[in-house]
Formats: structure tokens, sequence, C-alpha cells
């Protein structure tokens, strides 16, 4: 079986640290209020934030198992059902960036290799992946959220 192959470089780095500080960014200024009121289609924006943080926690550790384990198992996530689980509307803005700025650093730091970015996990669904490519997934993921984030809670100055 052929792995599927990530791009990941120093553009995908920087996107990650990006989306990172942008989200820092958005819950130092944004109200919680607001950002639990804001529709973003079916979830808020608090919800999307939560979101993504789960989402980094569980692509850092995906990335983590690659970089340790020869060929780990990596469950599919059911990212309806973590959603309903956590009751991220009720979670605290800066908790879920800070999430995020650690999981999105933990995956930079471990890709920054190259051999790391070659090894091979099994996906449940996707079969073979390189730890490339989880770092990318993970990265275009995020975002697409972080964009429709961003622009919905622009810089005031």
């Amino acid at each position: 079986m052929t792995a599927r192959r990530g791009h990941y470089d120093d553009d995908t780095a920087f996107t990650l640290a990006d989306d990172g500080a942008t989200v820092a960014r958005i819950v130092r200024t944004v109200p919680a209020e607001r950002l639990r009121d804001e529709r973003f289609d079916q979830w808020t924006g608090l919800e999307v934030i939560g979101h993504v943080a789960d989402m980094a926690d569980i692509f850092a550790e995906r990335v983590r198992r690659i970089a340790t384990e020869e060929r780990p198992r990596l469950a599919s996530v059911d990212q309806d059902a973590i959603h309903a689980e956590r009751h991220n509307n009720n979670g605290e803005a800066m908790t879920f960036a800070k999430r995020i700025q650690a999981s999105h650093a933990e995956i930079v730091r471990l890709l920054a290799d190259a051999s790391t970015r070659e090894r091979i996990g099994v996906h449940d669904e996707l079969g073979e992946v390189d730890g490339a490519f989880v770092g990318a997934y993970h990265a275009e993921h995020a975002h697409g959220h972080v964009g429709d984030l961003a622009s919905r809670f622009p810089p005031t100055r």
C-alpha cells in the first residue's frame, strides 16, 4: 500500500504558528459573550475555537506517536461526537487559545525533523499516512476555521 504523502514546509509551520497567534489575539480582544453569541453556521465562535483546540490536541498526539512509535494505529475521530461531548460554548476562550498554541508548537517542533515527516502511521480510514500529511492536513483544516474567525473578528486597529 502506498502511503499518503503530505507536503509540509516552512510555510506550513508558519501557518500553524500564525493561526495560534490569531486565535490568541481574538480571545484577548473579543468579549466572551460575543464569541458565545456569534454564529458560524451551526456553531458559535467559541465552539469553533474549541473545535480547533480539540483537533490540534488530537493531531499533535498523532504526530508525537508517528515520531516515537513504529507504524502507530491512528484512530478516526468523530468531530461531531467530540463537539457534543465537550460543550465548548461553556469553555474558557483563553484556555482554548493556549491549547492551540501548545499543540501547534509541538507539531512544528516534531516536524522540523525531516525524518519525522517521512515516518508512517496507519489511519483507520486513510491507510498509511506520513507525518508530513498529518501535520499539513491539520494546518489546512485549522487555517480554514481560523480564517473564518479572523474575518468575523478582525483586529481593531
